[in-house]
């Protein structure tokens, strides 16, 4: 059976004389890595499409009707499926074939843009049908992405979890320097239809890279595993016992259902508030990349650092007062305001959500890597949950007050956050490893220093 203990690995943020400054080189380590590099580079593709469907989305929602709530609606349709189907998704990715799930899962997302598409040719595309396949396209994320980020920790080994997460959101945002941008100016120059039809493209070039990843990484064999529902309740309670993988839930789910979803509301922002086009709206969006880049980078280096928790809540007090500054910047000086404001967002939310992953994986055991991304996912679910109701609030006492509201309450979630887990958010990391890959399924739950053992399989 697998053992705990303290990790001396520099690799790993401990706590005495080991403890290294943040470091870049450390971080790119894990590109040494054939699998990785596969990984890391599909990611880049299928990201990239994320990033100009998510444009063409919201464009779309809003030239049909004209409504920050319909574009909430919209993004509603796509939150959803994560809502109800990401625990499933984490249960399957911690029962099969975690390259084989993406695989499948970037198949049915590429296959939605392509039928998008061919609405938008043949001109019968609707609201309703726009929030039909943002069902499909949710429910496809939902069952796949539990397994992606698990699959990226697992090929380069537990010492370099910081590094490959961070590495992996980084490859995210560096879509979101030229996604966005491309998408709002194909939008403009051409039509959406091209929009969806490179979408799908792009989908198949990633898809056809997760082919050069072998099968079998960090594969626990199906048979050995116990029903999947029970599974899900197995890993519901592995995360309510341990302290820190509940704090680190509860303080994601502050920021999605707060400031994400500022995101959805862009669009009708930019032109109805600031009176620009297409192109401003995906430039506006690739300055958020640009300080998403930087934010990610950051993390990375940090892959040594003890006082993770800290530098987390620091960037979501930043995110809540960029929100306001959104607000108050854009009254002032209109577009370029905007633009200051959007690059201190993309800089501090995207340190916060990385930082949260990274610290998640740190702290999970490997065979519950895919049940505890997915109760993750179900924080990122609130951000188009919360699309729709906040979206009715910016109908009704403009979007910039709206703002305004979200920031002051993330600054006081943050507040509330330190104060009531001091411990936690001020304190050093010490993570633990595993002297093997994992415990026997149907051995004991350990549990983390303080907490009690979990039953075996649930019971």
């Amino acid at each position: 059976m697998a053992q705990y203990r303290q990790s001396p690995s520099p690799l790993r943020g401990v706590s005495g004389p080991s403890r290294q400054k943040p470091s870049m080189r450390a971080a790119m380590v894990v590109f040494q890595n054939r699998n990785y590099r596969f990984l890391w580079f599909s990611s880049l593709f299928s990201f990239t499409g994320m990033q100009m469907q998510q444009i063409a989305r919201a464009l779309l929602a809003w030239e049909l009707t004209k409504s920050y709530s319909a574009v909430g609606l919209i993004s509603l349709s796509f939150g959803l499926p994560m809502l109800f189907f990401s625990l499933i998704g984490g249960s399957l990715a911690d029962r099969f074939e975690k390259r084989n799930l993406t695989l499948m899962s970037q198949v049915a997302t590429g296959a939605f843009a392509l039928i998008n598409a061919a609405m938008l040719i043949t001109d019968t595309i609707t609201i309703e049908w726009l929030f039909v396949l943002g069902l499909g396209g949710g429910t496809a994320m939902a069952l796949g992405m539990p397994a992606r980020s698990p699959l990226m920790a697992q090929v380069v080994g537990p010492e370099q979890v910081t590094s490959a997460m961070a590495m992996s959101n980084s490859a995210m945002n560096v879509t979101r320097l030229f996604g966005p941008a491309v998408a709002g100016a194909m939008a403009g120059i051409w039509n959406l239809d091209s929009v969806y039809l490179t979408q799908a493209a792009l989908y198949v070039v990633s898809c056809a890279l997760l082919l050069f990843v072998p099968t079998g990484i960090g594969h626990v064999a199906a048979q050995q595993r116990g029903n999947m529902f029970r599974e899900i309740a197995n890993g519901l309670s592995y995360v309510a016992r341990d302290s820190r993988l509940r704090s680190l839930n509860l303080s994601m789910l502050a920021i999605s259902f707060f400031a994400m979803p500022y995101v959805m509301l862009l669009a009708g922002f930019v032109k109805e508030d600031l009176g620009k086009g297409d192109g401003a709206f995906g430039i506006l969006q690739s300055v958020s990349g640009l300080g998403a880049l930087v934010g990610s980078l950051g993390v990375a280096t940090l892959t040594t650092f003890d006082r993770k928790p800290l530098v987390q809540l620091v960037s979501g007090v930043v995110g809540g007062a960029g929100l306001i500054l959104l607000a108050l910047a854009s009254r002032s000086f209109g577009y370029s305001g905007a633009i200051a404001a959007i690059l201190v967002l993309g800089l501090s939310l995207t340190a916060y959500q990385t930082l949260n992953s990274t610290l998640l994986m740190d702290s999970a055991r490997p065979e519950f890597y895919g049940r505890v991304m997915s109760i993750s996912m179900l924080s990122f679910s609130a951000m188009p949950l919360m699309a729709f109701p906040l979206g009715q609030v910016a109908d009704s006492i403009g979007v910039t007050n709206m703002f305004i509201a979200q920031g002051g309450i993330v600054v006081g979630c943050m507040a509330l956050i330190a104060i009531f887990n001091p411990g936690h958010t001020f304190g050093r990391t010490s993570p633990i490893l595993l002297t093997s890959n994992a415990a026997p399924p149907d051995g004991p739950l350990l549990a983390m220093p303080g907490e009690e053992p979990l039953p075996a399989g649930g019971k």
